[in-house]
């Protein structure tokens, strides 16, 4: 069976949540967790907008680092790929290309944003189904 997709927001895998919630035992911290990375996208790609604006390797790598491990626990495999390839060109300091790179990334994110309760709607079906879990 494959992966529940969302293509208005870019490639999800939503078995990652659902590894996260195995790892937890219960789906619901896993998505309080989802819920709130949808919520702070919008700031956590500030950062990074404004840490490559003023050419902070640590800060941005810092912000990228943060932004690209928690999109690869929800699943959000198409902003953990651009994290990856904005982290990439801030090692080898070619910050100009990251400066190119943040449109993509910002729009991507924007998707998510829109397509948060379509996503979260998504995440609770395929993490509630069956009987894996306790519910209170």
């Amino acid at each position: 069976m494959k992966p529940p997709r969302n293509p208005a927001a870019g490639d999800w895998d939503l078995r990652r949540i659902q590894s996260l919630a195995d790892e937890l035992g219960n789906p619901k911290p896993a998505l309080r967790f989802l819920t709130k990375y949808l919520a702070m996208l919008p700031q956590r790609v500030e950062r990074i907008v404004h840490a490559v604006d003023d050419h902070d390797a640590e800060e941005t790598t810092t912000a990228v680092l943060s932004l690209k491990i928690s999109s690869a626990m929800v699943g959000a495999l198409e902003t953990e790929h651009q994290c990856r390839a904005i982290e990439s060109m801030i090692r080898e300091d070619h910050f100009d290309d990251a400066t190119q790179a943040l449109p993509a990334l910002q729009q991507t994110t924007d998707r998510c944003v829109a397509s948060r309760a379509e996503l979260i709607n998504a995440a609770h079906t395929s993490l509630t189904r069956g009987d894996r879990y306790y519910r209170s």
